[in-house]
């Protein structure tokens, strides 16, 4: 292929390269051409995520690649497309390592995404001042009030002070 050829070569392996005018271009539009058309809805991209779990199955024993494919997914959703792939290497393959390892891993992270969507509480206000001062003052005067009582208590037990 010649350099200048290579903005004809096609993006991703199995997608064909856009022909030229004028190249063999059909008269017939693509299927989807009045999707393309002005006005009408955009096409949603293709999901990317089966190609990048290929790329983790061809380089299975390899952590960076499963880091990569984890780092895709920041929702529950995400994480439970990558949990059901680990989950079905696992339900192949029970004794393989590396998907148990990275299925735990999908679940640390979706317990935390989870975590993360929990409505956060206000904690309780701290009793007022006030409210506080006068707790001490009765527990003050319960204090006063038994040593009252010993003392009194006291007195009549000790001889000579009928």
């Amino acid at each position: 292929m010649a350099p200048d050829d290579l903005h004809d070569a096609p993006d991703a392996p199995g997608e064909a390269a856009p022909a030229a005018p004028g190249e063999g271009a059909s008269a017939v539009p693509a299927p989807d051409a009045a999707l393309d058309a002005p006005g009408a809805p955009a096409a949603a991209p293709p999901d990317p995520e089966p190609e990048a779990w290929a790329r983790v199955v061809a380089a299975w024993g390899d952590e960076k690649v499963h880091q990569e494919y984890l780092a895709r997914f920041r929702d529950l959703e995400g994480l439970a497309v990558a949990g059901g792939r680990y989950r079905a290497v696992l339900d192949a393959r029970p004794d393989d390592a590396v998907a148990r390892r990275f299925r735990d891993e999908v679940v640390k992270r979706a317990t935390a995404a989870g975590l993360a969507l929990v409505p956060r509480t206000r904690l309780p206000a701290v009793a007022p001042r006030a409210l506080k001062v006068v707790a001490i003052g009765l527990l003050v005067a319960l204090l006063v009030a038994a040593l009252v009582l010993l003392w009194r208590d006291a007195a009549l037990l000790l001889p000579g002070s009928h």
